[in-house]
């Protein structure tokens, strides 16, 4: 009985000297963790914007020949130009992640393009702000691009031409 009573003092003096392990508590609520995977976004460049063939009258006054994304030319507010031919606003294709919110952008605010016989006129692009992708892949979304470009008085004739550079990126 004496190694009974002894025996019991031991164990209980090792359990008193041992800490007592802590309780293990998970949150209430749990938090989640996520990922948005996104496709990249491609742009494609489908057709050119072109103003067509732009008269000038006789008068030397500057003037604005604009043209919007349906591809209809405003032809000054002088009265001394006329519009004609076949005017197309620039098209493009953007393909991404379907839902996703793009920003369209321009690289620059406005564009020189040069004439074949000399002078240079500025064009400024108009874009759409952005566009929210409805179709993940192919065939992505069609948008246009229109814009002006500012004729001084006693414009140099000729073809003009340029690059233009539309950006796009996620929002």
């Amino acid at each position: 009985m004496k190694k009974l009573i002894i025996a019991a003092a031991a164990l209980a003096a090792v359990t008193a000297a041992t800490p007592a392990a802590a309780q293990a508590t998970s949150s209430t609520p749990r938090a989640t963790a996520n990922a948005r995977l996104i496709k990249p976004l491609t742009l494609t460049a489908l057709r050119n914007l072109d103003f067509g063939t732009i008269v000038i009258g006789s008068a030397s006054v500057a003037d604005v020949v604009s043209i919007n994304a349906a591809g209809v030319v405003s032809c000054g507010s002088s009265g001394n130009l006329s519009c004609s031919g076949s005017p197309t606003s620039a098209g493009y294709r953007i393909t991404g992640t379907q839902g996703q919110v793009v920003v369209v952008s321009s690289a620059s605010p406005s564009y020189t393009l040069t004439g074949s016989n000399g002078g240079t006129l500025a064009f400024t692009p108009v874009l759409p702000a952005n566009i929210t992708l409805g179709n993940s892949g192919a065939p992505g979304n069609d948008f246009s691009v229109g814009g002006s470009i500012a004729l001084a008085a006693n414009q140099q004739d000729g073809l003009y031409s340029g690059q233009i550079d539309i950006q796009v990126a996620y929002q």
